[in-house]
């Protein structure tokens, strides 16, 4: 039976590893260069975008979204659901911090943006939901991403899910602040 001692050897052989294999194969490639920048153009677009008087409600938003799809992410790597070629850090999880950090909440965000009601936003998320399954292979012929015991169609759901659940959670924030003030 492994030790603690054993697991933390193991961790940072891993680490040593991980650091080698990230500047001799991905830093300053073409894919790392690509995740800088999916990583910063889609909050360009949304600040173009993004209502100013909503503001602060699109911020908790996106935050919920970054932050689930990062913790759905960590768990889907550690149990070798799907794996990243490209990592934009050599340390962080998750690895493909663009599209945990970047795309997915900027384009559920402007979607809750967009669509106040609910059927319109679920259905303009089921929509995305079925493109991104479809370009999701487009990572693996990048050599950006490996699917190991993952279909890009088990993506849907969750994708409605996670950003139904947010709106939900962003909702009853606002409800309830809403009558805390009286109004």
């Amino acid at each position: 039976m492994p030790s603690f001692a054993d697991i933390e050897t193991t961790r940072t052989t891993l680490s040593h590893l991980l650091y080698e294999y990230w500047v001799s194969h991905e830093l300053f490639r073409w894919q790392w260069w690509l995740s800088v920048a999916l990583l910063f153009v889609p909050w360009l677009v949304w600040i173009r975008f993004v209502d100013p008087r909503r503001l602060f409600e699109m911020l908790v938003y996106a935050s919920c979204i970054g932050i689930l799809a990062s913790i759905m992410d960590v768990i889907g790597t550690n149990l070798m659901l799907w794996g990243y070629r490209q990592r934009l850090f050599w340390f962080m999880y998750p690895p493909l911090l663009p599209i945990d950090l970047s795309i997915i909440p900027v384009t559920f965000t402007l979607v809750y943006q967009l669509c106040p009601t609910w059927p319109k936003f679920v259905a303009v998320v089921a929509i995305i939901g079925i493109l991104v399954s479809l370009v999701e292979p487009l990572f693996t012929w990048l050599d950006m991403y490996q699917s190991y015991h993952w279909s890009p169609l088990y993506s849907i759901p969750i994708y409605i899910l996670l950003a139904s659940g947010a709106k939900w959670g962003v909702q009853r924030l606002l409800s309830i602040e809403a009558k805390s003030r009286g109004r």
